[in-house]
């Protein structure tokens, strides 16, 4: 064991010389503007001995890792030094094409497990990833999953999704789930507050957890267990951590000075009877021995949350920012860098040899033949048969129908079907009244173990059924939990070779709620399908706070994801299938389905026909067309109204209106406002396909019931006047029909707004 030890010791603190050296040479290279390039000596120093213990002893093939992202360049360091990177990387670190700044499984899938950056939520996908991982073995009969291991600072747990994560019911039975927690004490601008250092434990115990606490290292464990050695024990663990902090700062002749003096000045002498043993160097040392870079308790403490089966695992590791650095422990080192004349020499001290900054362990050396026989990282598995998406479901809907209930009932047709067996559902509280009781009834409700159902013998509307075979999965009300696990859902392929086709559901003034995290999961690489209902002020009397107004404008800015929003029902199961086929064989990218309770006359829309589907995917349709009517005048009297959703019979109306003052208007259906927008930078934009070459000119009127500007772009790309109707303030309680006349979005207004780019 101690000769393992030793060779664990010699690998840490290479280790802590690459990813050093590395962030030190990207901020060496010429700037071309002078931005600082950045990097995180101080947070990859802190953690070295916890990641050497992970990837150089503990882990297996199956465990996936999410790592502290201000920890990347140490991790990077690892997988160079574990052949998975070449030299020439370490070199690129936050160039362009090169390593990025925080793990990332969307740009350097090679290497990184499960992408980390913003904080908190990369964890907390993580550890729903074990979820995702448990459901895929109860459904498909794959091998059950390895350790989900996932890495923080103590300053990360701040951030509030982090504990709505945890609170979930089901995260409480994942006992393949192991957090790591660097507590280092240390946020960017402040020393972590006392109370908070205190509460972690709680904390965590409170949402079930088993704790394991890496305090102090083995020297001064070994000194805690003698009479003396308790008042040392004691002053250390009573000390505030600013104090520590400043202890650690102090030259080391001070140190003795500054535990003998407590809070009041009092000297304690049997303290310093014990001290006076000690030279003040090694003093200083002692004081520095915390668990977090103690190797011999990591590793014990890593096997001690091996055998807890039940429940998820936390250590929380004690350490020291910037440990084995210069700035080791100042409070302000999160964004410092060593100078020329402390790398070179932390390089002499750590024994590396001029020239030789770059290199790897010696062929032959004692830390070569470890790695070599280290069993080897985890690999994407190969995937398993993809499902396979119909073309239609055969469903049908009735005269009027909203669009979030024609979602009920795709969902519903897809139940029957052989695909179905891939869809898992998601919702956070809001199942039922998003149109998944449906599918809920027929597919059941997950959780890893069975409940009973003790309200079976009642009339209900909605079998609440939990057990290992159900296929949706419901939350509390946390529309980042709600994200995340869609995230982690929709990796499912790329992490155990099972291809999921995850669709959650939310009210989409909710949305906002939750879209830090939305982000995070599709900068991630997942794909999913979010349905966001209902929207907009057309639902009247609920009033402002569930009315969504920015939703559109969310849409059309994230990036890997297509929002769509249809007006008819049909179009809402193309939408869907589409998405769903996307997401099966990856030729897609996720997609957000906006939809509305507002019934609409499905006899306004087009009869079925290959044209009307490919047309409704690409992003919209001409619905009604004047040209060639008598009296039509490009010049005079005609004008281009784009209407989305529930606006659609709004515009038609609108058209009728113009018609009886001579105007004629065309009126196109915008299902995508997304793909309409981004296709403006293709060559041949499909905008310019819908509106003729003998439309040269034509003004435009858009409407939707969402904020104006997620439309205001038609013009411009057509090159003319328009005006842009939608809802830019907070909704309010009222009748369809009167909040639609207070925003200036019903028929008469759209007509207006017509006449008036006329001239009228």
């Amino acid at each position: 064991m101690a000769d393992e030890l030793a060779t664990l010791e010699r690998i840490q603190r290479k280790v802590l010389w690459l990813a050093t050296w590395m962030i030190h040479r990207a901020n060496a290279r010429p700037s071309a503007d002078g931005t600082k390039v950045g990097g995180h000596q101080a947070s990859s120093a802190s953690v070295v001995g916890l990641l050497t213990a992970l990837y150089f002893k503990a882990l297996r093939p199956d465990d996936r890792v999410a790592v502290k992202a201000h920890a990347a360049p140490a991790f990077y360091a690892i997988q160079y030094l574990r052949g998975r990177l070449p030299r020439s990387a370490l070199a690129e670190l936050r160039s362009f094409g090169g390593l990025q700044a925080y793990p990332s499984r969307r740009k350097n899938p090679e290497i990184v497990d499960l992408s980390t950056g913003s904080m908190g939520l990369g964890a907390v996908q993580a550890t729903l990833g074990a979820l995702a991982s448990r459901y895929v073995a109860d459904h498909f009969g794959v091998d059950p999953p390895g350790r989900v291991i996932v890495m923080v600072g103590d300053a990360e747990l701040d951030e509030g999704n982090v504990w709505e994560g945890l609170a979930e019911e089901a995260v409480s039975g994942l006992g393949r789930v192991l957090w790591i927690v660097d507590v280092n004490r240390q946020a960017l601008d402040r020393v972590v507050p006392d109370s908070r250092t205190r509460q972690l434990g709680a904390m965590f115990r409170a949402c079930g957890w088993r704790v394991i606490e890496l305090r102090w290292g083995r020297k001064l464990r070994a000194l805690f267990g003698t009479p003396e050695g308790r008042h040392l024990e004691r002053r250390l663990e009573t000390m505030p951590n600013a104090e520590y902090q400043r202890l650690l700062r102090l030259p080391h002749g001070a140190v003795r000075k500054a535990l003998l003096t407590g809070a009041g000045g009092e000297i304690d002498a049997t303290l310093d009877r014990f001290l006076s043993r000690l030279g003040d160097d090694e003093l200083a040392a002692l004081v520095a021995d915390l668990g977090g870079h103690d190797l011999a308790a990591i590793l014990d403490a890593v096997d001690e949350a091996e055998g807890e089966g039940a429940r998820p695992s936390v250590i929380l590791a004690h350490t020291i920012k910037g440990w084995g650095l210069p700035l080791a422990g100042d409070p302000l080192n999160h964004t410092m860098l060593l100078t020329e004349a402390q790398i070179t020499e932390l390089r002499d001290a750590l024994g590396i040899a001029p020239g030789a900054e770059w290199d790897g362990f010696a062929p032959g050396s004692d830390e070569a033949e470890w790695v070599r026989r280290l069993p080897p990282l985890f690999a994407s598995p190969p995937a398993h048969p993809i499902p396979e998406v119909p073309v239609e479901t055969g469903e049908t809907s009735p005269a009027e129908s909203s669009t979030q209930e024609a979602f009920g009932r795709a969902l519903g047709a897809l139940a029957r079907l052989p695909v179905a067996a891939s869809v898992v559902t998601v919702s956070a509280d809001v199942a039922v009244t998003t149109h998944l009781a449906g599918w809920i009834n027929r597919k059941g409700v997950y959780f890893p173990v069975s409940k009973p159902h003790v309200l079976a013998d009642l009339p209900l509307a909605v079998q609440w059924k939990e057990s290992p075979g159900g296929q949706h999965i419901e939350l509390g009300i946390a529309e980042h939990n709600l994200f995340l696990l869609l995230g982690a859902l929709g990796l499912t392929r790329e992490l155990s070779g099972v291809t999921l086709l995850p669709i959650g559901t939310l009210y989409d003034p909710f949305v906002p709620r939750g879209l830090d995290a939305l982000y995070h999961a599709l900068y991630s690489g997942a794909k999913f399908v979010v349905v966001a209902t209902p929207s907009g002020v057309s639902l009247a009397p609920e009033g402002g706070a569930h009315q969504s107004v920015i939703t559109p404008g969310i849409g059309v800015a994230l990036p890997a994801i297509a929002y769509f929003e249809p007006a008819f029902a049909l179009e809402v199961e193309w939408i869907l299938l589409d998405a769903l086929r996307g997401l099966a064989d990856r030729t897609g990218e996720s997609v957000y389905l906006r939809l509305s309770t507002k019934p609409v006359d499905q006899s306004l829309a087009p009869p079925p026909s290959p044209e009307y589907r490919a047309r409704v995917l690409r992003g919209g349709y001409r619905l009604i067309d004047p040209r060639g009517e008598p009296g039509w005048d490009p010049e005079e009297n005609a004008v281009h109204v784009f209407a989305a959703g529930a606006m659609v019979p709004e515009a038609v109306e609108a058209g009728r209106l113009l018609r009886e003052r001579g105007v004629l208007a065309s009126v196109f259906v915008v299902t995508s406002p997304d793909r309409l927008y981004r296709d403006l930078r293709g060559a041949a934009p499909y905008l310019e396909t819908l509106v003729g070459a003998d439309e040269e000119g034509i003004p435009v009127v858009s409407v939707l019931d969402g904020h104006s500007h997620a439309l205001a772009f038609i013009g411009a790309a057509l090159g003319v006047p328009q005006l842009a109707l939608g809802v830019d303030d907070f909704g309010q309680s009222g009748t369809r029909a009167d909040l639609y006349r207070h925003y200036g979005i019903d028929a008469a207004a759209i007509a207006r707004a017509a006449v008036v780019l006329l001239g009228g």
